[in-house]
């Protein structure tokens, strides 16, 4: 259930592509298959950070285990590559927020991962 949502004012030129590009960097780097993992883009309307509207971003990451802080470091410094290249935003205007939640607060297929993992 890894999810990877991203926020920025600057939009990827081609917004399928980047996603899917996104997924698979995504599922490589936080040690999940592709077919669990969620990628999200949403576009705001602004974003001010460090008192500027300079182009920034903010990345969620949420996933049952595979938090930690090597794992962490090295998605943070991947993503903002892509990120850098895609929308043109620079390394220190966001922030990256890492989630490590537990099974029975992710829910799926009309139940929880606690219950699903359990069977």
């Amino acid at each position: 259930m890894p999810i990877l949502e991203i926020s920025s004012a600057n939009a990827p030129k081609d917004l399928k592509t980047f996603t899917k590009r996104m997924n698979a960097l995504f599922s490589e780097l936080i040690g999940k298959p592709e077919s669990f993992c969620m990628v999200t883009f949403t576009k705001v309307d602004t974003l001010f950070f460090a008192g500027s509207d300079e182009p920034g971003f903010l990345v969620k990451v949420g996933s049952i285990g595979h938090i930690d802080n090597d794992r962490n470091s090295k998605l943070a410094a991947a993503v903002t590559q892509e990120l850098e290249k895609e929308l043109g935003v620079k390394d220190n205007r966001g922030y990256f927020i890492f989630s490590d939640v537990s099974a029975e607060n992710i829910g799926f297929k009309k139940d929880t991962f606690a219950n699903i993992m359990r069977q």
